[in-house]
């Protein structure tokens, strides 16, 4: 019998035994890769405890749509999880779900966000480990609440927002434009990408603006599939790779050092 997709309140989601079956797939092409089976059951869902066999590392997870719950996870030993934790229905509809970017080709829109993401990602990790320590460049601490995908969008706000004037204006747009048309695929959505975003239609970009176009939610998308313990850092290429293709990485809170290495290294992090 054929699985149905499992749906998150109006939003449609893959069930357990597409992705198992997707997550074996790429095993079989690239099995030194350690990437993570899925463990399902009955009905599309996951198994509450999820695991990574070659690392040891386990974790709880929501059971409707398979997403990693932050500091659940343990090494050698199976974490105590809840048997039907399941996702939240959003009570704000997101006004950039179903919203249409123009000149993008159907059904490639969260490609684009996704590369555009990525590529935001290594760069803001590529500018604070470059940044002088005592240098005047504009990084805070990260919030330990916020996502990857947060940190990710208030860094290059802050860095767009040159008159610190809390919106994006046409004059500071021409870098977004210019950095959006040269990193993030396909190149067809990036022509009205900034129109996209300006929701209101006011000739600016707000902080939730940006957010919103780039699909950065609290929540997330977690994959949390390899760690190491602190100060014990692998080499390059060393141990499983962690990034999935046209996927978001979201990596838990750690010392920021470490998940800045992390993520600029391709890999990611269990919350220790």
């Amino acid at each position: 019998m054929e699985t149905q997709p499992v749906f998150d309140g109006d939003e449609k989601v893959h069930s357990c035994d597409q992705e198992r079956q997707s997550a074996l797939e790429e095993a079989r092409q690239n099995p030194r890769e350690g990437i993570v089976i899925p463990e399902c059951a009955p009905g599309g869902l996951y198994k509450p405890v999820q695991c990574h066999q070659s690392t040891g590392y386990c974790w709880c997870v929501l059971v409707d749509t398979g997403r990693p719950l932050p500091g659940t996870s343990t090494r050698y030993v199976m974490p105590s999880c809840e048997s039907d934790a399941r996702a939240k229905s959003a009570e704000v509809d997101d006004p950039f779900k179903d919203r249409e970017l123009p000149g993008c080709p159907e059904g490639k829109k969260m490609e684009f966000i996704t590369s555009l993401l990525d590529a935001l990602t290594t760069d803001m990790v590529q500018a604070i480990n470059s940044a002088a320590p005592t240098g005047g460049g504009r990084f805070s601490e990260p919030d330990p609440s916020h996502t990857l995908e947060e940190r990710v969008a208030h860094w290059y706000f802050s860095q767009l927002d040159s008159n610190n004037s809390d919106d994006i204006n046409k004059r500071e747009m021409k870098p977004f434009k210019r950095y959006v048309k040269k990193k993030a695929k396909p190149k067809k959505c990036a022509r009205r990408f900034t129109d996209y975003c300006d929701l209101n239609k006011d000739k600016v970009i707000s902080l939730p603006e940006l957010k919103g176009c780039l699909g950065v939610s609290k929540e997330g998308e977690s994959y949390l599939l390899c760690a190491w313990p602190l100060n014990t850092f692998p080499t390059q290429g060393q141990g499983p790779r962690a990034v999935l293709r046209n996927e978001v990485l979201d990596i838990m809170y750690s010392p920021a050092v470490y998940w800045e290495w992390a993520v600029l290294q391709g890999y990611c992090l269990l919350q220790l």
